[in-house]
């Protein structure tokens, strides 16, 4: 969904991920890779300029596919069936 918060993180996955595609798509974004995408909270909310968390940026990203594993800070999004865990 298109908002503040999104154009950040379609900011930020394009200074991670140089090969991402991303299109815009009248109200949402559509966002490829192969492989895996990973976002911190702490660089989606310097982006923005204020804090940001996990709970609203699964309100913006409305739906996706593969598998989600959502942990404190960090959202992660693989197309593998059981994804790496995160380790602080």
């Amino acid at each position: 969904m298109v908002s503040s918060d999104t154009e950040a993180i379609v900011e930020v996955t394009r200074e991670h991920y140089p090969d991402v595609k991303i299109d815009f798509r009248d109200c949402f974004y559509k966002v490829e890779r192969e492989g895996s995408l990973d976002w911190s909270m702490d660089d989606i909310g310097e982006c923005l300029g204020r804090p940001y968390d996990t709970d609203l940026f699964l309100v913006n990203m409305s739906s996706y596919y593969g598998r989600i594993v959502v942990s404190d800070g960090r959202v992660q999004l693989s197309p593998a069936i059981v994804p790496n865990r995160f380790r602080d």
